[in-house]
């Protein structure tokens, strides 16, 4: 087992070369598989910025998880994260993410449409993660990370106010005639008001060329403005994939990846919000680059493959993401 806190690519270039005299060229993806790490920040030192998008259309209604005529209602969501993070050393790293939020939305109200939006700063998150175990050879490459941080309620919280008015919680949607709405003040709110504990862990593994990759995160919810408390939220992925290019100075890696979300039900002054409890899984490609030391890209897609809701709710027709991570 080989432990690397530095990564000198090329004095590792050079070996590498020696060592094509005597073994398949695998020997170089070590390197390469490690400087893609350290791209992305993970076990790096010194500061690293970037940016990661997540749009999604909410454009399928659902009642307890059954697909019913939308009337053309939709809520096209883009979360924009904003993150700074600082490697302490080869095992411990700091964290911030603050999102900045653009939600759009179509939904009906009695007789009419209602066109709206939602613009502003989102609740700002700090993380702390620990490379608790880490195994690197020529052939294969296996880590365990955990994390653990705290989210700040510092996004606008004032569409809750609406389900102060709104009768859905215990009766379905409160329509007695015409298409209702799956659209409500929790799903347009920037912020909770709360302070939330998130924790979480994640694996990365490579054997040869094929990698394989996974996490899982979960928030514990706490009671926000309004006295209204968002349910407790996990999320999880788990890929599987293979290098396409594995180069001393470059890799590129494309995967399949199986994700989803289990939210539990808000509460509002104690009362349970009927219709905001949703479990989703999706499926998609993802596609991983990475340049040198110091830059990594990441593009995904998904697509759900089962959707379970309570009460009726809007419900996600697809979502894709992007992130650029700089590391100085």
């Amino acid at each position: 087992m080989f432990r690397f806190i530095h990564c000198n690519c090329f004095t590792a270039a050079s070996l590498a070369m020696l060592a094509l005299l005597a073994q398949p060229a695998i020997a170089c993806d070590l390197c390469s598989v490690y400087t893609a790490q350290l791209a992305d920040g993970q076990g790096a030192e010194g500061w690293f910025v970037g940016i990661a998008e997540q749009y999604t259309r909410y454009d399928e209604l659902r009642d307890e998880g059954r697909r019913i005529p939308d009337g053309g209602q939709y809520l096209k969501s883009s979360v924009t994260q904003l993150l700074v993070g600082y490697g302490v050393n080869a095992h411990w790293t700091m964290q911030a993410n603050l999102p900045y939020i653009d939600r759009r939305f179509k939904r009906p109200d009695g007789d009419i449409f209602e066109r709206g939006s939602e613009t502003g700063i989102g609740d700002l998150t700090v993380t702390t993660q620990y490379l608790a175990y880490r195994h690197d050879d020529e052939d294969s490459t296996f880590t365990l990370r955990f994390l653990g941080g705290l989210k700040f309620g510092t996004g606008d919280s004032d569409r809750l106010r609406e389900e102060l008015d709104e009768e859905h919680h215990d009766e379905g949607d409160g329509h007695d005639e015409g298409i209702p709405s799956g659209i409500h003040g929790h799903d347009l709110a920037l912020g909770s008001g709360s302070t939330d504990i998130i924790f979480g862990t994640s694996i990365f593994g490579r054997q040869g060329r094929w990698l394989y990759s996974g996490d899982a995160q979960y928030v514990l919810r706490s009671r926000g403005d309004i006295d209204y408390e968002y349910g407790d939220d996990l999320q999880w992925s788990l890929g599987f994939g293979r290098y396409l290019s594995l180069q001393h100075n470059s890799t590129v890696a494309l995967q399949a990846v199986l994700s989803g979300e289990d939210k539990q039900f808000d509460n509002l002054a104690g009362e349970r919000a009927a219709d905001t409890k949703q479990q989703s899984v999706f499926l998609g490609p993802k596609l991983s680059a990475t340049f040198g030391t110091r830059f990594s890209l990441d593009l995904r897609i998904d697509f759900p493959l089962d959707t379970d809701n309570s009460a009726i709710q809007i419900t996600p027709g697809w979502r894709a993401r992007a992130a650029f991570v700089a590391h100085f």
